[in-house]
């Protein structure tokens, strides 16, 4: 089978951390530029109120983390650059110069206070909303001295009717918009600021983008892009529209709803090949149907006919579950030190080997600081701690488990004497961690005499039996 080496680029705008649903897109651009392409990185941050250069530094650091590389962008020098659009301006102006030229775009001077009275008329009649033309059919004169006498105005692309415009997505086929429900669309402010949709064709067509892979809320912009393309006699790109990532609510992941950052996962402990693993499989499937697979397999296996048009949903519990193997599968003394930054010190005990101790029932590496609450410092007990307390058998566990550390401070040497004692374990063990920690259950308690220390279990245990 041959494989087109396609150009690809990923756009985010340096508003918000990058969160799990464009991770996914920048992934899978990588993926496909791996196959002999090139990925192409550019922001777009023409939105001077919302952008900061502080979120660019954080979208480059957790793509980089990811694995997730590019060969072209900010950060890299390129044939195709700047890749700021704030750094294009005088592009935009050329291509905006162009349209006019052609008599393709013209001044606007409709209020917004008019577009909302048609916005709201269009939405009473079951209509999307879409512009009349007022101004379309202004003589170039009265409208070049209106804009002279300060009047504000924006430039409108003209749009012809009657127009059927097809979109062949290699996700979705072909989708069909008619030009009737588009209408003439804003491209530009009056002093020559391109929006989005004129911004994205001129970059698109300037970097030499061939397939354009992004979320499926894009797809209604692209019969827009497609007419733009046409008039400024550029070639339109094959798209690839994938479905958005929803959430457990039901609804799109986004970053201004929340969604979570790959930033805050990193901070929580998970590692960049689950993570990677778990978004490729949102919407695309293995041909072999591997559920672990390393950004190699990704990168060897991935290919866009294989994406479904169906959104996916994004299971933090299948996350952790990957999280866990990859976890399982790193060498012993790495896993200790990515677990041990999570840990409070423990009188007498390395960091590294009370994360040994703790490691193995971790699905993510920040699970530490809740299994090990209580240990360092015990906590007041809560309602089942405080049940185990006053269970028949407490008084008796308690005293047992205080004459054992006294006489022999070594490993389980606990619940070998209430075993021996002939007290049953379900009642006697919770009752000497509630004891010990505040909390009826958690580590097993070999493992809490070892961070505890003998002499300080010994002294919790006395406290307790004096409550």
């Amino acid at each position: 089978m041959t494989v087109v080496a396609d150009r690809v680029r990923f756009s985010p705008a340096p508003s918000g951390l990058l969160h799990l649903g464009g991770a996914r897109t920048a992934l899978f651009n990588h993926l496909v530029a791996a196959r002999g392409g090139a990925f192409v990185l550019r922001f777009e941050d023409t939105d001077i109120a919302r952008s900061d250069v502080a979120y660019e530094a954080h979208l480059l650091e957790d793509l980089r983390w990811l694995g997730i590389s590019w060969s072209e962008g900010p950060d890299v020098s390129g044939p195709c650059g700047p890749y700021r659009q704030s750094e294009r301006a005088d592009r935009y102006a050329g291509a905006l110069a162009r349209l006019e030229a052609a008599g393709r775009v013209y001044r606007c001077f409709c209020h917004e206070s008019h577009l909302a009275e048609e916005r709201d008329i269009d939405a009473a009649e079951g209509r999307a909303p879409r512009y009349r033309g007022s101004c379309s059919t202004l003589e170039p004169d009265e409208a070049l001295a209106r804009a002279a006498a300060g009047e504000p105005f924006c430039w409108r692309f003209s749009v012809a009717p009657g127009r059927d415009i097809a979109v062949e997505d290699r996700v979705h086929g072909t989708v069909t918009f008619r030009s009737d429900d588009i209408g003439d669309f804003v491209v530009a402010r009056s002093d020559g600021r391109a929006l989005y949709d004129l911004a994205c064709v001129v970059d698109d067509t300037e970097m030499g983008i061939t397939l354009v892979i992004r979320g499926d809320d894009h797809l209604s912009n692209t019969p827009r892009q497609i007419l733009l393309f046409e008039a400024l006699g550029a070639t339109v790109p094959s798209y690839a529209h994938v479905p958005l990532v929803m959430g457990p609510d039901g609804r799109p992941l986004s970053k201004s709803r929340g969604a979570e950052s790959i930033a805050s996962l990193r901070e929580q402990g998970f590692l960049p090949s689950a993570i990677t693993n778990h978004l490729a499989l949102l919407g695309w499937s293995d041909p072999q149907g591997r559920e672990v697979m390393t950004l190699d397999d990704l990168e060897g296996a991935f290919s866009l006919d294989r994406v479904s048009p169906s959104a996916p949903l994004h299971d933090p519990t299948r996350l952790r579950w990957l999280n866990r193997r990859y976890m399982l599968a790193l060498p012993g003394a790495e896993r200790a030190e990515l677990v041990a930054r999570w840990l409070p010190a423990f009188p007498g005990v390395d960091a590294l080997e009370a994360a040994e101790l703790v490691m193995g029932d971790l699905d993510v590496a920040s699970d530490a600081a809740a299994l090990v609450q209580g240990v360092a410092e015990p906590l007041e007990p809560d309602g089942e701690a405080r049940a185990a307390l006053a269970s028949p058998v407490a008084s008796a566990a308690l005293s047992i488990a205080l004459d054992a550390l006294s006489a022999l401070p070594a490993l389980d040497v606990v619940r070998e004497a209430l075993k021996a004692a002939g007290l049953p374990l379900r009642d006697a063990l919770p009752a000497v961690r509630a004891a010990l920690t505040g909390r009826a259950h958690g580590l097993p308690m070999a493992t809490l005499e070892v961070l505890i220390g003998a002499t300080e279990a010994a002294r919790r245990l006395e406290l307790a039996t004096r409550a």
